[in-house]
């Protein structure tokens, strides 16, 4: 159980609204903020990638030889 958690029940328990509203949104927030981290690193390490994945399918689309059909 997080702090946050052990918290809010403490404080729901006590009847400390003020107390149990901070501790909620303190753990929303942490909560929202590295959802939103782990977000702006993935869309960071596809702007990186796909570019690097285009060169190499052109490179092999080079390499190879197209077949032509016969009809």
């Amino acid at each position: 159980m997080t702090d946050y958690t052990r918290q809010i029940i403490d404080y729901a328990q006590e009847d400390n609204g003020v107390e149990f509203r901070n501790a909620l949104y303190a753990n929303i927030h942490d909560k929202i903020t590295a959802h939103i981290d782990a977000k702006k690193q993935e869309i960071a390490q596809n702007l990186i990638t796909p570019q690097a994945e285009v060169e190499d399918e052109q490179e092999q689309s080079d390499e190879q030889p197209q077949e032509v059909e016969n009809t």
